[in-house]
């Protein structure tokens, strides 16, 4: 196929090969290009319809999806070998061992946890030269995960990795085997307030059902009933993050499954929220629904999703909206609606500080789905 569509995919090759984040900024932001890939290549599909699908179901209990829903596409993943180790079984109770507790300094929630999971690796890290190392200066910027992994690795030669679509079972197996997981929740249930939060976990109990978490603001040993650790860990895509020595990543990788392959992990992630906001009417379920079909490359479906949870109820506090919604209206060529929402949002959203880029992995899975149904480029 001649014409924009070929535009878009020769410049999505060429973006693969280029790390600058403004270039992958101006390919969002080309509409002629990317509303084409709209109108022309994924109109035709089942993606598209999905969107309609999903708004036009019936709000019930439905099974989630099988696995690997569209497996073609995922054979674009290189999902790794078999781990050479086996994970030590989860246990009915168990902590991480001697994990410090510190109060945060102003907004400091991210590099605090950070400095408590560090603890427990037998670093005594200082919670304001973290802060300078993973937000910045800016007193109002949070911290995201991506820049954990190399500020740890140059500075104490560990290694950090981060994934969503985390699960109360994944978070005991991590503690089973001596691992400190941070989590990305509401510091209090959203019913009483809407402040995006990181802690760390140091154990739970089977028995009483609960997560007991070092927090920040809260104290130390808090614990968390497993509901309540469910219910508001959602909004933020269910992300965790897990420092770890280099050695200990074999085992790691056992507990995280094939999900640590990132294309897997978003599909598994879509099936679920899908799931999820199919089986309720809050608005918290639905704008996970929306953020996991954009991370997914279905960017009508994710539209559909954010504008079925925006009417549902508020999305203050809710950060990745402020981005991925705009993005996803740019990626089907509505511009001035793009622009429209990102005015709406910046009062129901964190500063633009915290917004993440476009999603360059979102684009080149919409364009290798919209291949496998049927359209062809060329260069």
């Amino acid at each position: 196929m001649n014409g924009p569509i070929c535009t878009i995919y020769s410049e999505m090759r060429r973006l693969a090969r280029s790390a600058a984040a403004t270039t992958i900024l101006a390919l969002v932001m080309t509409s002629c290009g990317l509303a084409a890939l709209s109108t022309t290549a994924l109109a035709p599909g089942p993606a598209q319809q999905r969107a309609a699908d999903a708004l036009a179901a019936p709000v019930h209990p439905v099974t989630p999806a099988a696995p690997s829903g569209e497996p073609a596409l995922l054979q674009k993943a290189v999902v790794p070998a078999e781990p050479a180790v086996v994970a030590k079984a989860t246990l009915p109770a168990a902590t991480v061992g001697t994990m410090k507790h510190i109060w945060q300094s102003l907004n400091n929630c991210g590099p605090a946890a950070v400095v408590m999971a560090l603890s427990t690796l037998g670093v005594d890290a200082d919670q304001e030269t973290a802060r300078l190392a993973l937000r910045g200066s800016d007193w109002r910027r949070g911290m995201g995960p991506g820049g954990v992994d190399p500020w740890v690795r140059d500075l104490y030669g560990l290694r950090s990795v981060w994934r969503n679509n985390g699960t109360n079972a994944v978070v005991k197996a991590l503690v089973s085997n001596g691992f400190a997981p941070m989590v990305t929740q509401w510091m209090e249930d959203a019913s009483i307030s809407r402040i995006a939060h990181w802690r760390t976990v140091a154990g739970y109990d089977d028995a009483k059902g609960v997560f007991y978490v070092n927090d920040s603001m809260r104290g130390r040993g808090v614990p968390l009933t497993y509901g309540w650790f469910d219910r508001n860990w959602q909004a933020f895509s269910y992300r965790y993050m897990v420092i770890y020595r280099p050695e200990e990543e074999p085992l790691l990788r056992a507990i995280v499954g094939d999900e640590w392959n990132d294309r897997v992990m978003r599909q598994r992630s879509y099936e679920r929220t899908r799931s999820e906001a199919l089986e309720r009417t809050d608005s918290q379920s639905w704008l996970a629904y929306g953020e996991a079909s954009y991370q997914n490359g279905l960017f009508a479906e994710a539209v559909a999703a954010f504008e079925k949870g925006l009417a549902l109820g508020s999305a203050e506090g809710v950060f990745t909206l402020r981005s991925s919604y705009p993005q996803a209206l740019r990626a089907l060529g509505r511009e001035q609606d793009a622009a429209k929402a990102q005015q709406q949002l910046g009062g129901t959203a964190t500063p633009s500080t915290v917004a993440a880029p476009p999603d360059r992995l979102a684009l080149q899975i919409a364009i290798d789905r919209a291949r496998l149904e049927g359209i062809s480029f060329t260069e």
